[in-house]
């Protein structure tokens, strides 16, 4: 939940037309606010962690902001693989 609330997906160029993305963070925001923890599936973002989008409309044609994202230094994410577009190319290794 901590990760999640520091995450700065919801602000990515990559995902602000992705109507999936938009459904996902309403469905998280509801569930955060009941203090439920959202399954990895649901969320848009914090892809560093869990991995690929499900969304199919996300516009990779946008720049990444993952090195801007506070978990980027704390989680020393610049040292893994990938380095960015986790929400593309995977959680990092």
């Amino acid at each position: 939940m901590e990760n999640l609330q520091k995450c700065i997906c919801k602000t990515c160029p990559v995902q602000a037309e992705s109507v999936c993305a938009k459904q996902k963070k309403m469905k998280v925001q509801k569930m955060m606010e009941s203090k439920m923890l959202p399954d990895a599936e649901m969320v848009a973002g914090v892809y560093c962690a869990t991995g690929k989008s499900s969304c199919g409309d996300l516009d990779f044609s946008k720049m990444c902001q993952c090195n801007e994202c506070p978990l980027w230094e704390e989680c020393d994410l610049i040292s893994g693989q990938p380095m960015g577009y986790y929400c593309r190319d995977g959680q990092a290794e």
